[in-house]
């Protein structure tokens, strides 16, 4: 899937999350809500420069922790922050299709948050969860993020003009994957680019079933606003993993 990412988008995600120094507010409600055994495995998807890892070992004390990230820069600096620390996460390069490296129910707590699933392409989404539902334990519990709809009012309107331009283009047709509006805090002139990497954003319903139907019993949805009491763009799933 990594040349799925285009050159740019990887060079705007490795400035926007490489430098990331400390977890939000949100992601430490879920884990002191969730997260209650640190004698228990640990992954982290789309891990970045580590910090959510580093969080679950240094303040949580979780001993087994493993991350990946699909982009190499970005695991060497985990890398070289946790040499530096002493420290005993696992980190790999990884893509969330494929992680045949890793066994089938291995880890018990499973992060795939900061919208890393939105990130990948329509093609690919289905596989990724697949696979994320493979690595899980009987009773595992995923936490997973995905950017609303319905936060920006202004999204129907993008999509209409966005699949116009592909339409012209010979592009397919893809109502809810939009390329960012801004970069780095700046409008993105390149908005109508053909290589432009679209994000997805889901409608609740729709990301209720997708999850659903790809085997996983939902045990609480939240908004941000539930938790830090002003408007934003994210929906937070915890899941179980079911069957078992």
């Amino acid at each position: 899937m990594a040349q799925a990412f285009s050159k740019l988008f990887r060079q705007h995600t490795l400035k926007d999350w490489g430098s990331r120094s400390k977890i939000n507010y949100v992601e430490q409600y879920l884990f002191d809500t969730y997260f209650t055994d640190s004698s228990l495995s640990v992954l982290e998807a789309g891990t970045g420069g580590g910090v959510v890892s580093f969080y679950l070992e240094h303040e949580k004390k979780f001993k087994v922790v493993t991350a990946f990230d699909i982009i190499p820069e970005m695991i060497l600096k985990a890398q070289t922050t946790a040499k530096s620390q002493n420290s005993n996460i696992h980190f790999l390069e990884g893509d969330a299709c494929d992680l045949s490296t890793l066994q089938t129910g291995q880890f018990d707590y499973l992060i795939y948050m900061q919208q890393i699933l939105c990130m990948i392409p329509q093609t690919h989404l289905k596989q990724a969860l697949q696979e994320a539902y493979r690595l899980g334990a009987p009773d595992s519990i995923y936490l997973f993020s995905f950017l609303d709809w319905d936060s920006r009012w202004y999204n129907p309107i993008l999509s209409f003009n966005v699949n116009a331009f592909r339409f012209f283009k010979g592009l397919p047709f893809q109502k809810y994957y939009l390329p960012e509006v801004k970069f780095h805090g700046s409008i993105n002139w390149r908005f109508y680019s053909k290589n432009q990497h679209a994000l997805l954003w889901g409608k609740k319903d729709d990301l209720v079933h997708l999850l659903k139907s790809s085997g996983f019993a939902i045990e609480y949805i939240y908004k941000n606003e539930s938790l830090i009491h002003r408007k934003d763009n994210a929906h937070y799933f915890v899941c179980k993993k079911k069957g078992y």
